[in-house]
């Protein structure tokens, strides 16, 4: 499966769609929401970083016109799964530590996304294989 991620210059509306066998179809965003949890403001502020990075938090917060505090919550979570690095502000001695973010370069995160998705696709592969049996007879 190969994964096409998209920087805000790119329309949603023409993201590419595949069905599952329920017949719901599904985008990049169904599918870093399923895997990662990431909710819209998250995918929002990682297309940011990938369209133009370093940027503080204060900058992402005036491009994407959202409160700074929400801006943080996604900058948390996205380090926290490895889609997004943070540096210490130099020369920031007073107060408290002022960060840069960016995300990883693309081919980095395309790699790790892939990787991950196909690790939780053969979890689910195990899990299925082992917890969907048939009934005994006997019960």
């Amino acid at each position: 499966m190969s994964l096409e991620i998209q920087t805000q210059s790119q329309p949603n509306n023409n993201q590419v769609e595949f069905s599952l066998p329920s017949g719901k179809e599904l985008k990049l965003n169904d599918v870093l929401h399923f895997c990662y949890g990431l909710t819209e403001t998250d995918i929002r502020v990682l297309m940011t970083l990938l369209k133009s990075s370093p940027k503080m938090n204060v900058e992402i917060s005036q491009e994407l016109q959202v409160s700074k505090s929400i801006v943080n919550i996604s900058l948390r979570k996205l380090v926290n799964l490895g889609l997004v690095n943070r540096t210490k502000e130099i020369g920031n001695k007073v107060g408290r530590p002022k960060y840069v973010y960016y995300a990883l370069k693309i081919d980095e995160l395309k790699d790790k996304v892939v990787r991950e998705i196909e690790d939780c696709t053969n979890n689910i592969r195990n899990l299925v294989s082992t917890q969907l049996a048939l009934p005994s007879l006997g019960s």
